[in-house]
C-alpha cells in the first residue's frame, strides 16, 4: 500500500511532461529553471530529458507548477497496485525475491502510467528495476551469468531492431504527417536492460514475447474501438509482459518445452 502511495507520483509527472510539451514552462526554462535545459552528452540531451522525475521534484519544491486533479486516478492507481502487488505475493509468496519483484511491479505501473499518457519512460523508474536487479543478484549468486546477459540480451535485440529499422520507417513516412524520431524508444530498450538484470535473460525474452503479443492484440481492438490510429506505446505492454512473466514464469517456459519435447536450459 506504502508503495502504491509512491507510485501515485506518476499522474502529476505525466500532467508535467504534457505542460512542458505544451510550453507551460518555457519562461522558467528560460531564466530560473535553466538547470533543466543544461546540455549533456555533448548537447545531444539535456538534464530535464534524462531525468525528468528528478528534474519535476525539484521544479515542484521550488516552483507552484500547474496543479491538476487526479485524485479518482490516484484512487484507482493504489487499488490496482494492491491486487497485483497481492496476486503476485499470492503466487511466490513471502520471500526476498517478492518482494523485490514487488517493487518493481510499483515501478512497472507507474512507468505504464506515463508512458501511455506521454510516450516517455523516466530513467529513473527504470533504475528502481534495475536497482531491485541488484539486490537480487548479491542475495542469490547461483544464477548471477543469467542476470548479467539478461542485462543486454534483449535490450540489445531491441537496439538493433531501433538501429536497422529506424531508418526504413522515417523513409517510408517521410512524405506524410506522421512524426518519427525512432522505431522503439530508448526508454523501452532501457526497460528491458533493467528486467533482463532483474529477470534473467531466459524469462526476459519471455516477457518481451509476452508484451509483444498482448500489445498488438490489444492495440488493434483500440484500433478498431476508437475507429483510428493510436499512438503507441509500447512500455506498458512490456511491463504486462514482464508482470506475467514474474507471476509464472518459469511455469510457462517449462510447459512449452514439455510439449516440443526439450529439456529445460
Amino acid at each position: 500500500m506504502l508503495l502504491g502511495v509512491i507510485g501515485m507520483v506518476a499522474f502529476p509527472l505525466s500532467d508535467f511532461i504534457r505542460d512542458v510539451e505544451d510550453g507551460a514552462y518555457d519562461s522558467l526554462f528560460s531564466g530560473e529553471a535553466s538547470f533543466a535545459k543544461k546540455p549533456l552528452f555533448h548537447g545531444k540531451t539535456d538534464v530535464m530529458s534524462e531525468f525528468i522525475w528528478i528534474t519535476f521534484l525539484v521544479m515542484k519544491r521550488r516552483f507552484d507548477l500547474i496543479r491538476h486533479d487526479n485524485t479518482k486516478r490516484y484512487i484507482g492507481f493504489v487499488i490496482a497496485n494492491t491486487i497485483l502487488t497481492g496476486i503476485l505475493f499470492w503466487s511466490n509468496g513471502w520471500n526476498v525475491i517478492s518482494v523485490l519483484f514487488g517493487i518493481s511491479t510499483v515501478a512497472l505501473l507507474s512507468l505504464s502510467v506515463v508512458d501511455w499518457k506521454t510516450q516517455y519512460i523516466p530513467l529513473e523508474m527504470n533504475g528502481v528495476i534495475f536497482f531491485c536487479g541488484l539486490i537480487r543478484l548479491f542475495a542469490d549468486e547461483s544464477d548471477w551469468l543469467d542476470h548479467v546477459i539478461g542485462l543486454f540480451a534483449v535490450s540489445g535485440f531491441l537496439f538493433l531492431i531501433n538501429r536497422v529499422a529506424t531508418p526504413i520507417l522515417k523513409k517510408r513516412y517521410a512524405e506524410t504527417d506522421v512524426e518519427l524520431e525512432r522505431a522503439i524508444g530508448d526508454g523501452d530498450i532501457k526497460l528491458m536492460a533493467a528486467t533482463g538484470f532483474l529477470l534473467g535473460w531466459k524469462l526476459n525474452f519471455l516477457a518481451l514475447m509476452i508484451g509483444c503479443i498482448m500489445g498488438s492484440i490489444i492495440h488493434t481492438v483500440l484500433m478498431l474501438v476508437k475507429k483510428g490510429e493510436r499512438q503507441f506505446a509500447l512500455g506498458p505492454y512490456l511491463s504486462l509482459g514482464v508482470y506475467i512473466t514474474m507471476i509464472s514464469g518459469s511455469q510457462l517456459i517449462s510447459w512449452y518445452l514439455n510439449i516440443l519435447g526439450v529439456k529445460p536450459l
